[in-house]
């Protein structure tokens, strides 16, 4: 006699389903701008990312190749930490647990 196990798990989702899911931050549009206020020197721009559903924008000095490299970078950073779940910036290890006074 021949056993067929199956795995049914409702709530995981497929790596397919989930990128299907999943938005990634692109770069939209760098455009060169006036120095902000209190910034010195000439070459700003500003840099914005887009995603579909949310919008990321911030400014940058340096040449508008070094600014979108910089962009696409973040853009990148920001599509591994939603894959991931994890953020390249926080510690990788569980907090401790919280400690208790049993008496």
């Amino acid at each position: 006699m021949t056993q067929q196990i199956t795995d049914v798990t409702s709530s995981a989702m497929t790596d397919a389903q989930q990128a299907s899911r999943l938005r990634p931050f692109k770069v939209a549009t760098v455009e060169k701008i006036c120095a902000p206020d209190g910034g010195e020197g000439q070459d700003w721009y500003r840099y914005i990312l887009d995603s579909g559903r949310s919008t990321i924008s911030g400014q940058r000095r340096g040449s508008r190749k070094d600014v979108h490299a910089y962009a696409t970078q973040c853009a990148e950073q920001l599509n591994t930490r939603g894959l991931t779940g994890q953020s390249i910036w926080s510690p990788r290890g569980r907090k401790p647990a919280a400690a208790t006074n049993a008496k």
